[in-house]
């Protein structure tokens, strides 16, 4: 144990000693520089620090933006849910309205059908008041036919007006029924629009934060090209080797370009000892980073899948696709051409810590390590 502490503490000291050594050669270099360079070194170094500095304030801001979309999305969320009661209030008030409908028909029906008896019946007595039949069992004309039709009138006086009394009154209950169909009618109406209003206005609110969004990371992500830049030129006064960006273009197209800028977390077919060995590669990215296509292809598939959030397709060719996962937000439709490097959508913005991404290039069915050339030739 002792033995095995010394080591550490010997091969820390080393590490130590390489690192001072590395610095004191760098500070050396900067000391070797005329007068006019090292101001250069200062001004490009101090420019880089700034173009960080605003680079970082975007994005902070980005992020805040991406956070009250996200507030956003719940009060789409809870609008639904409230659409859902409003859904079956208007299934309860259309159920009202069909049955109000139809005793509206029915009384409609009865109504045609008591006038029709009533005229049939008035117009019968005017005859019979005009011109008599003859009898079947009198002789025709006597004095008993004046009579028996003055009883006749008298008898049925008291039922007509009593049907025209039941007439009236359905009249009235068909008026009634006509304005709670308006009533109910209005109620749905209401509840929709209400419901459609709320959420086209929060839908276009979150459009427009969105674009906010995307316009400041886009402002960032040129904020960290040009102090990548100013970097390059701070390292060629120093003599110190030009650096190499993770996420450059790729030399040749045989080989697939890293989708994002950040560390590989996980290779082709490395395990965490829990799992199985790993299908593709796994990159830590930096919230909001740009996702690019790793080659150029048509979009199979772009959207949720399952339980893998925002995915991405890509046909590249000779039975090649490339399976990107983990994006926040897509920018890419299906059926859709993109070029190698082109924006595929963004890394998730809620947060300050590292995302991953996982990138899966198969052939076929088949994954393939995503290191190796691509057989692009035909068969």
């Amino acid at each position: 144990m002792l033995a095995s502490s010394r080591h550490l503490l010997l091969t820390g000291l080393a590490v130590l000693a390489l690192a001072g050594a590395v610095q004191s050669d760098a500070q050396q270099r900067t000391h070797d520089l005329s007068e006019a360079d090292r101001a250069t070194l200062d001004t490009l170094s101090a420019q880089r620090r700034a173009e960080e500095r605003k680079s970082d304030t975007q994005r902070r801001s980005a992020r805040q933006i991406a956070q009250e979309v996200e507030a956003l999305r719940e009060q789409i969320i809870e609008i639904s849910k409230k659409q859902g009661t409003g859904e079956t209030r208007s299934a309860i008030y259309r159920a009202k309205l069909e049955t109000i409908n139809q005793q509206e028909t029915d009384i409609s029906r009865r109504l045609i059908a008591e006038r029709d008896k009533q005229t049939r019946l008035l117009s019968a007595l005017q005859i019979y008041s005009r011109n008599p039949p003859p009898a079947l069992f009198v002789t025709p004309r006597t004095a008993n036919d004046a009579v028996l039709a003055a009883i006749i009138m008298r008898a049925i006086t008291p039922e007509l007006k009593k049907r025209t009394e039941s007439l009236v009154r359905q009249n009235s209950q068909l008026v009634n029924l006509r304005r709670q169909a308006a009533l109910q009618n209005e109620a749905i109406f209401i509840s929709e629009s209400e419901v459609s209003e709320q959420r086209t206005e929060i839908e276009r609110l979150i459009q427009q934060k969105m674009d906010l969004e995307d316009q400041l990371l886009n402002q960032a992500d040129q904020m960290d090209a040009r102090a990548a830049e100013l970097k390059a030129r701070e390292n060629r006064l120093t003599g110190d080797l030009p650096l190499k960006f993770f996420g450059s273009p790729a030399i040749d197209n045989t080989h697939l370009q890293p989708p994002v800028v950040g560390d590989i977390t996980m290779n082709f077919g490395q395990t965490d000892g829990k799992a199985p060995a790993s299908r593709g590669v796994s990159y830590a990215a930096l919230p909001g980073s740009q996702v690019t296509a790793p080659a150029e292809g048509e979009v199979e598939y772009a959207g949720p899948l399952d339980s893998y959030g925002q995915v991405v397709v890509l046909s590249i060719g000779h039975d090649y696709r490339v399976v990107v996962t983990g994006i926040g937000r897509i920018y890419v439709q299906q059926g859709q051409t993109v070029g190698r490097h082109e924006p595929l959508g963004r890394m998730p913005n809620l947060s300050d810590k590292k995302t991953l991404l996982y990138m899966e290039l198969r052939k076929g069915e088949t994954p393939v390590n995503p290191a190796t050339p691509l057989q692009l030739s035909s068969r």
